[in-house]
């Protein structure tokens, strides 16, 4: 049966009460157990303590050291010093303190480690890392969850209700952009990246990761910032997107778009069951902010960058024997 424009704008005033609809009928509360969290959080850090080491050495196994004067700490070392510091929230003076305590036996200043953010070796190993991380979950194809979050650069500045208010485009310079694409049964990132312009460019960076792992996308679900047409661009045929078109949205355009209206139409409250999987990365987010913090002290554009990323890799090093 043939869709026209006007009754496709008939359903699309009702898209609101049917998610409200959706909400009061299938919406579970959450309460958090804060004595299963923490048992939860507490196997997951000794999951990752017990193979961080080794995944480390694998990953910077084929950096070569750079030319020239030594640097007082081999690449690994700088990897580790950066993971456990972001993980227990150090700043540098205190990390570079606590590096007897760390196994290393080498003095260097507070500012050899913030140098250690825009280390060429460091950020390579740190994908490498990443990488191994999908691979050894053995994630080959996934039905994902995608979003964005930021992190603050002063505690003043809370990015949700910013994002609210100002749209994608928030206060430039006020935060550090995230966007993760979450596999929805491991809770695994299998996409990620950080960028300080805005989400929009975390969210092709993170879309080239995924293309450089080869990872077959079978579905993808994204909020409203990601719900024109243009976003067929980002992804093949065979992937299913579940999104909720724009109030101002038109049934007229490409095929792909038109099955993707004919879905929610035909049955909305399973295609909003799928949609609404979507939560699990916002719960990702929230997840990663009080592992390691919300907030990103480092200054220069590449250092913020890498503590970021450093945000993500964390997250999957502590679900990778969940």
């Amino acid at each position: 049966m043939r869709i026209t424009q006007l009754d496709y704008e008939y359903f699309r005033d009702s898209i609101e009460e049917l998610m409200s609809r959706y909400r009061e009928e299938f919406s579970i509360p959450v309460t958090t157990n804060w004595r299963d969290y923490e048992y939860l959080y507490r196997q997951r850090m000794k999951g990752m303590a017990l193979e961080l080491r080794a995944m480390i050495d694998e990953s910077s196994s084929f950096v070569v050291e750079e030319f020239g004067r030594p640097s007082l700490l081999e690449a690994r070392e700088k990897v580790f010093v950066i993971l456990v510091k972001e993980i227990f929230r150090l700043s540098n003076r205190k990390a570079a303190y606590l590096l007897p305590l760390l196994g290393i036996s080498k003095d260097i200043s507070y500012k050899t480690v913030e140098r250690l953010y825009s280390d060429p070796l460091v950020l390579m190993i740190l994908n490498n890392l990443f990488i191994s991380s999908v691979m050894r979950k053995g994630i080959s194809s996934a039905d994902t969850s995608g979003d964005g979050t930021g992190y603050s650069l002063t505690v003043t500045k809370h990015y949700r209700s910013m994002r609210e208010k100002d749209g994608e485009f928030v206060k430039e310079g006020k935060f550090v952009y995230s966007f993760a694409l979450m596999d929805l049964a491991t809770r695994m990132y299998v996409g990620y990246a950080v960028s300080v312009r805005s989400e929009k460019d975390a969210y092709h960076k993170a879309l080239e990761m995924i293309g450089k792992m080869r990872i077959d996308l079978k579905s993808i679900r994204l909020d409203k910032y990601y719900s024109g047409q243009s976003i067929l661009d980002d992804f093949n045929e065979n992937t299913m997107i579940f999104l909720i078109p724009k109030s101002n949205s038109r049934i007229r355009g490409r095929r792909n778009w038109r099955e993707i209206i004919r879905r929610f139409m035909d049955d909305p409250m399973n295609y909003l069951r799928e949609y609404f999987k979507r939560n699990a990365s916002e719960s990702g987010f929230s997840s990663d902010k009080r592992a390691t913090g919300g907030l990103i002290y480092q200054r220069r554009k590449d250092r913020k960058e890498t503590s970021g990323f450093c945000k993500g890799l964390i997250h999957n090093l502590m679900l990778l024997h969940s």
